[in-house]
């Protein structure tokens, strides 16, 4: 191939490229049509169906400026398997060089920019952002039939934006330092909370805009637009639920607790105890009894039944050596937390007892 008539080259990982594309598939945009986009240092695909739409640009060596059309269904066909440093060239085609061969795909050119939303709500550092997500979306409900729960409420606070998510058996939040631009609430439904995780740990780290307008949320950076239209219904207010005058006030190591846990997956339930200077977390399996036992520190007793697999979610999500485990009196919910600050808790609720 001649690239001194090319109108522009990129040259990029094919692995990148193809995380890209899937996730495109991911949004369900019910098209299979999109613009690739170089320029120069750069590579972006962009698509957009209804009011959703969604930009992905990666790091390229490329030279050049031009815009076409690109059928993903082809793209994703021929970036499979693909490994290594694969080549696109405009001129007249789209030409694609791979390890197996060169590909031709028709060439038209064409262009296309996302919707606008002006008004930004707040900017965070695609990092936080991230690790917000990752602890919050396990805890939240996964079924469309429970539509105020289903995602992810961003909203904001003292010192920057705080994420909450639950399915009404176990509720998170995480305080995440933020640039706030004005007061506002905002849900951002499970499917577009996970595409964002997924192409957050994609692209290069940046700054986060988070935007809203009455009909669209627009959450963008440097390296990607994802725009959505803003959901008609709002998170419950959670804060009614949050316990307080606690009786028990306990302190455990995390991975130990964790670790007794996890042995514990084989049921649907498991009584929690404290019985003196540790916490005894029993059940049954089959025919079988079973007791785990933890150290535990602190002032109070404890004694509560809940699902192991709701308890697993909140230890992982936590980072710290030493968690508090707060208790109100038996067969209340347990609020989780790390043992330092107050940037993060979780509330497990209990279930009926054995």
């Amino acid at each position: 191939m001649n690239t001194n008539i090319a109108n522009s080259i990129a040259r990029v990982q094919g692995t990148q490229l193809k995380k890209a594309v899937v996730l495109f598939s991911r949004i369900k945009l019910n098209t299979a049509e999109a613009i690739l986009s170089v320029r120069q240092g750069s590579i972006s695909i962009a698509s957009i169906y209804g009011g959703t739409g969604l930009r992905v640009t990666l790091p390229s060596d490329s030279i050049g400026k031009d815009d076409c059309e690109i059928n993903l269904g082809s793209l994703k066909e021929i970036l499979s398997g693909v490994k290594g440093i694969i080549e696109i060239a405009t001129n007249g085609a789209v030409i694609i060089n791979t390890t197996s061969g060169e590909i031709m795909l028709p060439y038209n050119p064409a262009k296309l920019v996302l919707p606008n939303v002006k008004s930004e709500v707040a900017s965070v550092g695609s990092r936080e952002l991230l690790k917000s997500l990752t602890k919050l979306l396990p805890l939240s409900a996964t079924s469309e039939n429970q539509r105020n729960l289903y995602g992810v409420l961003v909203e904001n606070t003292d010192k920057g934006l705080r994420f909450v998510a639950s399915d009404g058996f176990r509720l998170g939040y995480v305080d995440t330092p933020a640039v706030v631009s004005k007061s506002e609430s905002v849900m951002i439904p499970l499917y577009f909370a996970k595409l964002l995780q997924g192409i957050i740990k994609l692209v290069p780290e940046s700054e986060v805009s988070i935007r809203t307008d009455k009909s669209a949320v627009k959450v963008q950076s440097e390296y990607f637009e994802l725009v959505f239209p803003r959901p008609d219904f709002e998170f419950p207010d959670y804060r009614r639920i949050l316990p307080s005058g606690f009786k028990a006030e306990l302190k455990v190591n995390r991975e130990e607790l964790l670790e007794a846990v996890n042995r514990s997956l084989g049921t649907d339930k498991v009584r929690v105890t404290r019985d003196g200077e540790v916490i005894s977390v029993t059940g049954k399996i089959g025919e079988g009894n079973f007791t785990h036992k933890v150290s535990v520190a602190g002032e109070g007793e404890m004694r509560a039944t809940y699902n192991p697999k709701f308890l697993k979610d909140t230890l992982v999500a936590m980072d710290s050596e030493l968690v508090k485990l707060e208790f109100v009196e038996p067969n209340s919910p347990l609020q989780l937390a790390p043992e330092e600050g107050e940037a993060e808790k979780y509330l497990v609720m209990p279930i009926r007892d054995f």
